[in-house]
């Protein structure tokens, strides 16, 4: 009789543990793919709200000129879910690209100044969902899959129309003023951290926007001002350096323009103040 009960005993216990395994293994072939699969598209959603922040951070940085400092918090992966704790992972790296440079030249001195924008990109890795990450630049968001961009906003087909409709963004990153003899010039230069410009993993990462307003450069009898056009054909700063060009013109005794380069010429010389706007940003 004690030999038969402990017999049920393990009949039940293999039956329950059965049981137990068939239910885990339907749980992990039929509702774990999807359920990872709806943690990383949630991931996904909250980088793009992440990067639309990041986005108007610059914006109001470059609207405002002064000092400011924003913070944004994202996740590098998802898919944590129960019975499943290995998450994708993902990289953020921001690139510097050159706009175009100035000098400023009086009897005793040249001084250069390089104004950049910046590319933030977030790329997943190790995803079961698609791989889709995002890029910012020239002031709006694309979203990126194998190499190929499209503009996240419907208003544009392709990212062309997008690029050609920067113009609003790039407009800001040079403005003058003048005053008889005197003439103010603030620049824009939106520019990476350098040893804090690329991160990966799957953690949570930040993204940093620190802007400064320096102090202004004064340089007295100022004779030549040259600024040259360093942007890819994508970018195209041409249309809004001319038009500062032709409205310096006004003031120039000279002027000239060659294979992207704008050169003007003062007699009698001119007082020239230099402000920059420095926005730096950067990930860790």
């Amino acid at each position: 009789m004690d030999n038969k009960e402990a017999v049920s005993t393990v009949i039940a216990l293999m039956l329950i543990l059965g049981i137990i395994s068939t239910a885990i293994a339907i749980y992990s072939a039929v509702y774990l793919p999807g359920l990872k699969q709806q943690s990383e598209i949630e991931q996904s959603r909250q980088v793009a709200d992440a990067f639309a922040r990041i986005g108007s951070s610059i914006d109001y940085s470059l609207s405002q000129k002064k000092d400011v400092r924003f913070r944004e918090t994202l996740p590098l992966g998802g898919g944590a879910v129960l019975l499943s704790p290995v998450r994708s992972s993902g990289m953020i790296s921001i690139q510097k690209e050159d706009l175009f440079s100035m000098t400023v030249t009086n009897d005793s001195e040249t001084k250069r100044l390089g104004i950049s924008t910046v590319n933030i990109s977030y790329v997943p890795s190790f995803t079961t969902w698609e791989p889709q990450g995002y890029r910012w630049e020239s002031g709006f968001i694309a979203v990126t899959k194998d190499g190929i961009a499209v503009p996240q906003s419907s208003q544009y087909g392709t990212m062309y129309d997008a690029l050609a409709d920067s113009g609003g963004f790039f407009s800001s990153f040079i403005e003058f003023e003048t005053n008889q003899q005197d003439l103010l010039i603030t620049l824009i230069n939106l520019t990476q951290k350098s040893d804090e410009s690329c991160i990966t993993g799957n953690s949570m990462a930040t993204v940093g926007v620190n802007t400064t307003l320096s102090k202004d450069m004064n340089i007295i009898g100022v004779t030549e001002l040259v600024y040259h056009d360093n942007s890819r054909a994508e970018t195209d700063m041409e249309p809004y350096l001319k038009v500062i060009y032709n409205q310096m013109i006004l003031m120039a005794s000279d002027s000239s323009f060659n294979d992207r380069t704008y050169r003007l010429a003062f007699n009698p010389s001119v007082n020239v103040t230099v402000r920059e706007v420095r926005i730096e940003v950067s990930v860790w």
